[in-house]
């Protein structure tokens, strides 16, 4: 997608894979399988909301964009390494532990997952 955008929605796609500019407001992907998205300008905020297998792409610009997930998997965010054009990729926690901790709960990544 060329150029900046208000925002773009991804609903229900199987094998999808979309590269896009810039979007002002937000990018969201829902219900999807084997997602690739690679973002090339600036995105502020990334939804991955019920979707099994999502790689997205970042550029040097979009370092600064937020992702929120819930109900997903098979998550890895990508991010450009040096100058060459490779990428290093970083998978998105699936699972976490609730402690409680002074009576209130504290929650954290289960490290033995990712």
């Amino acid at each position: 997608i060329k150029g900046k955008v208000n925002s773009i929605l991804l609903d229900s796609c199987t094998k999808t894979a979309l590269v896009i500019e810039s979007v002002i407001a937000s990018f969201e992907i829902v219900n999807c399988k084997s997602m690739q998205v690679q973002i090339l300008g600036l995105v502020p905020i990334v939804s991955i909301d019920k979707t099994d297998g999502c790689q997205v792409y970042l550029s040097k610009d979009s370092l600064g964009t937020t992702i929120v997930t819930a109900k997903s998997s098979e998550m890895n965010v990508l991010v450009p390494d040096g100058e060459d054009g490779d990428f290093t990729e970083h998978p998105v926690p699936e699972q976490y532990k609730t402690l409680i901790v002074n009576g209130r709960p504290v929650t954290t990544i289960n490290e033995m997952n990712l």
